[in-house]
């Protein structure tokens, strides 16, 4: 019998006995879909690393879903039992005959056709236990019909919810034992799983540092060889100081490449090197205390093939009582065993569905979703088991993780069908070619992935909004800064950040902060020392030239300042010939006008 008949069977056989209401739907349809997923994974060549990941998003799905639907059906059973009437008890009576019902129909389309008679008696089994059961499902709904009062109705509520919550719970419970079962059969493909990610990693980082240090010797061979012609042209008694100034710049550059080797991006590939090997460690104890187990059960077996072969049919009484003692203890041992197998099996499980930090989990009219390490939006279904990001268009793109990817001098790539690399920070990012040393697009959207676009249907949370930002102490800016600090500031980043800040506003990033951190060191690693040198001394001319022109304009306000105000004179300074003349023409035209009127007379 397969692995799938037998969870059916021992699932079906686990929901008779005492007749229980069902609360907050069925379950198993999702129970059964979660076993048929992991007897459905492939272990094929070429793909070893995927099997891990694969049964790790079944076994993250299988607790998120039990986790919510109790949870659900906590809140459901508290309410039925302190909120419910005799007509509300029949409607859920009802429920639960009708999805018995179709559960022994579902049951049987999936179970036949027999292939063994074990699997017959087994149909048979279930068929039996089936028609007991639905007789006591029948005579519990005369029971409640039998309620006629409120009270009644109130304890009978009490009585039989709680029960059905247990009976919930210890599905899910039966279900996350076969799963562990499930994976103790498997460990030798998990732990050549993760071998094969860790191989894969490994050669990848031992890949690149090979290349960097093929790299730097190359590059020493260079400089050793400038530094004879330096050394050959010193000696030669008639010097040209052309020669002498390439060959200096030409160990400047070979010096700064040498200094650029020392920045390969290798810190992410070798902290995820660090976390597999982790991983594998931590797989390595529970697969050791299980192999244990097991060759502790195989000695045991042994023995008791041993004893029945020595037993005799004609024994005296004491020593038939010291042989049943004897297999007694056997059985007891046995059984010690399976219990210490399952606690293992458990912490197998949970080696899968332990996580790293917590994702804050948002929630819209579409569904679930968290947002990822590039501002995107994630929508998780089925519990995890189907992931996709949402496009500019707003159209849903499924997310797969079965894709190798690998690292090299330039970042993470994955290789296409025709064997060229393309390289992709992420998966719902843009990819890219290198061509002639240059990043060029492969795949493009409509631009989400480098800068917010004002068509884009794609919504970005900002964490901001929900996140507690830690307390700082309020720094006050209205004092000027000293001298020296203002020189510290200007040598140090006087000549790269007004470049990098005009990167920053060409680009206008989702994550500005970071963005202009990149673009410091980029402007940094990536000019040589002359051609730094060259930057600070233009810096700090244009620092210069700034202070002579607020000097200047300060000195001219001041001078306009002073031009308004009125000058004090000594009195031996004054001069108004002129206001007297004006004084004395209008006085003699008084007394022209005076003596005309006289003569007028």
């Amino acid at each position: 019998m397969d692995i799938y008949k037998e969870y059916l069977y021992h699932l079906r056989k686990l929901s008779f006995g005492d007749a229980f209401l069902k609360i907050h739907g069925d379950v198993t349809p999702k129970l059964k879909h979660y076993i048929y997923l992991l007897d459905k994974v492939k272990f094929e060549d070429g793909a070893y690393h995927t099997y891990y990941g694969e049964i790790k998003k079944i076994v993250n799905s299988f607790i998120n879903c039990w986790t919510k639907t109790m949870d659900e059906a906590i809140k459901v059973a508290d309410r039925y039992t302190h909120l419910m009437t005799r007509d509300e008890l029949l409607e859920v009576m009802e429920t639960t005959i009708s999805l018995n019902v179709n559960k022994q129909i579902d049951f049987g389309r999936e179970f036949l056709p027999v292939k063994s008679d074990l699997e017959q008696q087994l149909y048979e089994e279930v068929e039996e236990q089936y028609n007991v059961f639905m007789q006591r499902l029948y005579e519990l709904r005369s029971q409640i019909e039998r309620l006629d009062k409120q009270d009644k109705v109130d304890a009978f509520a009490k009585e039989h919810f709680p029960v059905s919550l247990n009976k919930k719970n210890e599905v899910f419970l039966f279900t996350h034992t076969y799963i562990s079962t499930l994976l103790i059969d498997h460990v030798d493909r998990i732990r050549v799983s993760l071998e094969e990610i860790v191989l894969r990693i490994r050669n990848n980082l031992k890949a690149l540092q090979e290349k960097c240090t093929s790299s730097v010797n190359s590059l020493l061979n260079q400089l050793y060889d400038k530094n004879k012609e330096h050394l050959t042209i010193f000696r030669q008694e008639t010097r040209s100081s052309l020669e002498i100034a390439e060959v200096e710049r030409s160990m400047e550059l070979i010096k700064d490449k040498i200094e650029d080797s020392k920045h390969v991006p290798m810190s992410r590939l070798i902290d995820e090197h660090k976390y597999w090997q982790d991983r594998i460690v931590e797989f390595n104890h529970i697969s050791l205390a299980l192999k244990k187990l097991n060759e502790a059960e195989r000695k045991i077996l042994a023995q008791g093939k041993l004893m029945n072969k020595l037993v005799c049919p004609v024994v005296p009484e004491p020593v038939n009582t010291c042989w049943e003692e004897s297999a007694e203890a056997l059985q007891a041992n046995l059984r010690t065993i399976e219990d210490m197998r399952t606690k293992a099996a458990k912490a197998l499980i949970t080696f899968f569905s332990v996580r790293g930090p917590d994702r804050v989990i948002y929630a819209d009219n579409v569904g679930p979703y968290f947002v990822d390490d590039y501002g995107h939006q994630v929508y998780f279904f089925d519990y995890g088991l189907k992931v996709f990001h949402i496009d500019c268009d707003g159209n849903f793109v499924e997310d797969k993780e079965d894709v190798k990817y690998y690292y090299d001098v330039m970042g993470r790539y994955t290789i296409d069908s025709d064997g060229s690399k393309l390289y992709q920070i992420g998966t719902c990012t843009s990819t890219y070619k290198l061509q002639d040393g240059i990043f060029v697009k492969h795949t493009k959207d409509c631009g989400h992935t480098e800068r917010t676009v004002a068509g884009c249907r794609m919504t970005i949370k900002d964490p901001n909004d929900v996140c507690i930002l830690p307390l700082t102490e309020k720094v006050d800016l209205s004092d000027n800064l000293d001298a020296e600090t203002s020189g510290y500031l200007w040598s140090s980043f006087g000549h790269v950040l007004p470049r990098a800040l005009r990167d920053v506003a060409m680009a206008r990033p989702k994550n500005p902060i970071h963005y202009l951190a990149h673009k410091l060191l980029h402007h940094k690693y990536n000019k040589t020392t002359g051609e730094l040198r060259a930057m600070k001394v233009e810096a700090e001319e244009y620092r210069a030239k700034i202070f002579q022109d607020r000097k200047d304009k300060e000195i001219s306000a001041s001078k306009a300042w002073k031009a308004k105000q009125m000058k004090r004179r000594k009195p031996e300074e004054s001069d108004d010939a002129a206001e007297r003349f004006v004084y004395d023409a209008h006085v003699a035209n008084q007394d022209f006008i005076r003596s005309l009127n006289l003569f007028h007379e």
